[in-house]
């Protein structure tokens, strides 16, 4: 395997999953009020994510590692995304109960 292959198949992989896991650690150490709607380009994200959920799910002609390591982004990425907006709502509802 040249390293070219090496770097393309191995180590961006490792990287993007290591990515991902720091956006997941992360929902949870930053305060819910932070936390908001995509505007502009971060829809780029959710494009990003329909990829890689998709490549995953129905990847034709690609090796099992690629459908995993694109599968456990996806999936690392939409939790984080999900325990994001569940504590925003959760803060929010407390904001509004405290306000009266």
């Amino acid at each position: 395997m040249s390293p070219w292959e090496v770097v393309t198949r191995v180590v961006v992989p490792v990287l993007l999953v290591l990515w991902a896991g720091f956006v997941f650690v992360g929902v949870f150490a930053d305060r819910p009020e932070t936390f908001s709607r995509p505007r502009g380009w971060h829809w780029v994200w959710a494009a990003l994510w329909l990829g890689l959920a998709g490549e995953a799910a129905i990847g034709d002609d690609r090796s099992w590692v690629e459908r995993t390591w694109k599968g456990v982004m996806a999936l690392l990425l939409t939790v984080a995304v999900v325990v994001a907006a569940v504590r925003r709502h959760r803060w929010k509802a407390r904001q509004r109960e405290a306000d009266g």
